[in-house]
């Protein structure tokens, strides 16, 4: 299911005019340390509007084992430059984004993205492979692009091969902090807009249920 909440990852907007030769590109990723190892996501932003999303998707590359294919594919829809899509790796994952942040993204879940920090991922398009964080035959433990426990933001750079300059990876960025400050951290690096605490006030249960909508 889609959730289009109302915010933008504004921190991604300058990524986009660099990156012409390809319409969507890896912008993040994260393996929390809430219960269960949540949350866990990869974020994905489109640089050019996308008549058929239905010709990308992602896969994770576990353990150093290499490619998995790709194991999820985008429903059919369209994008606008500018998009952003977290893709949630359990229903844990997709509540804590759900139920934390007010931006314009689209929310979706799949298993590929229950990813750990030490694993690659490859973003597809028509079947082949346009983009790659990390080293899909390498563990990433101690690795310069290790994320466990953490998050990894893209800083620049086009789609393509894995260029860790175009990356800031904070491996253990997340490790051992609470709910709260997890939430705020994400926030910090992903600009994933939390809503003022007067502002949850007023909404009260009906607006909460509105910042739940599915559609």
């Amino acid at each position: 299911m889609k959730l289009r909440t109302a915010i933008a990852l504004s921190a991604f907007a300058a990524l986009t005019a660099g990156t012409a030769n390809a319409d969507m590109i890896i912008t993040g990723l994260v393996d929390g340390d809430q219960s269960g190892g949540n949350p866990k996501a990869i974020i994905v932003t489109a640089t050019a509007a996308i008549a058929d999303l239905t010709i990308y998707g992602i896969g994770s590359a576990n353990n150093g084992g290499g490619s998995d294919g790709e194991e999820f594919t985008f429903a059919a829809g369209s994008a606008a430059a500018g998009d952003v899509f977290i893709i949630a790796g359990n229903t844990a994952s997709f509540d804590f984004f759900n139920n934390n942040y007010t931006g314009t993204f689209t929310l979706l879940t799949n298993g590929a993205a229950n990813i750990n920090g030490d694993d690659a991922v490859e973003l597809f398009m028509n079947g082949g492979v346009i983009d790659t964080y990390g080293d899909i035959n390498v563990l990433g433990d101690g690795e310069t692009w290790d994320y466990s426990d953490g998050y990894a933001v893209r800083t620049g750079g086009s789609a393509g091969a894995f260029v860790q300059a175009n990356y800031n990876s904070n491996a253990f960025g997340l490790d051992g902090l609470d709910e709260a400050t997890t939430i705020s951290t994400l926030d910090n690096v992903f600009g994933l807009n939390i809503p003022e605490p007067g502002s949850l006030a007023l909404l009260g249960l009906g607006g909460l249920a509105l910042l739940r909508r599915r559609r």
